[in-house]
């Protein structure tokens, strides 16, 4: 039987799956929509990015495709990306034991397209995207949404972003963790703020939280 009063939140971007893999889906699309030599366009755009160049004003200039044009491909294209290694061990071995939500900032076409491709809507009992409510993360209504209805009396939020993963949870009552960057995310992390932002805990990998979890029951 399900246990229903433990709810485990988990951030989308970066913890879930690495976002540079969804950045290079996009880019793959892209290429493909607008170039009779997709492979070679793709590896113009990626070296771009790289270099910290803006690659849709490059693509604008170049080739005179609108910018909202090239966006809207990259944003609401269905993406090509994966799960980290262990995700979904974690989730199968967990879901009777917890109930799953998800906060995200961002599109809600985008992210609930990143959502299908992972595969992640069978174990997820809330869904909450920035855009759908209109506030972001710190807020506190975004966090209170993931756990409504769920009868929770021990919540855990798994993230990555230091500057407003924690701060909330935390005053939340919430038990916070964090998946260390290996080197590829997009939004770097920063442990140099104050103790309120940051988590009780940090793991190098979803076999390491995973292990935490164990412990618990």
């Amino acid at each position: 039987m399900t246990i229903t009063n433990k709810t485990i939140v988990l951030d989308l971007d970066d913890t879930l799956y690495s976002e540079i893999d969804y950045l290079k889906s996009g880019y793959r699309y892209i290429a493909s929509k607008i170039s009779n030599n997709p492979a070679n366009l793709y590896g113009i755009m990626l070296e771009k990015y790289e270099l910290g160049e803006n690659v849709f004003d490059y693509l604008e200039t170049e080739l005179n495709i609108s910018k909202s044009s090239l966006l809207d491909y990259y944003r609401f294209h269905k993406p090509n990306i994966e799960l980290y290694e262990g995700v979904m061990d974690f989730l199968n071995k967990l879901s009777q034991s917890y109930k799953f939500s998800i906060v995200t900032d961002g599109r809600s076409r985008t992210q609930r397209n990143k959502i299908q491709a992972l595969g992640l809507e069978p174990f997820l009992s809330n869904i909450v995207i920035s855009e759908e409510i209109g506030s972001e993360k710190p807020n506190i209504t975004n966090f209170q949404k993931a756990v409504v209805g769920l009868n929770s009396k021990q919540n855990f939020y798994i993230g990555d972003n230091i500057k407003k993963d924690f701060i909330t949870p935390n005053k939340m009552g919430w038990t916070t963790i964090c998946l260390k960057d290996a080197g590829q995310n997009i939004h770097k992390q920063d442990f140099y703020f104050t103790d309120e932002y940051l988590p009780n805990y940090c793991f190098n990998s979803w076999s390491e939280i995973y292990s935490f979890f164990n412990s618990q029951c």
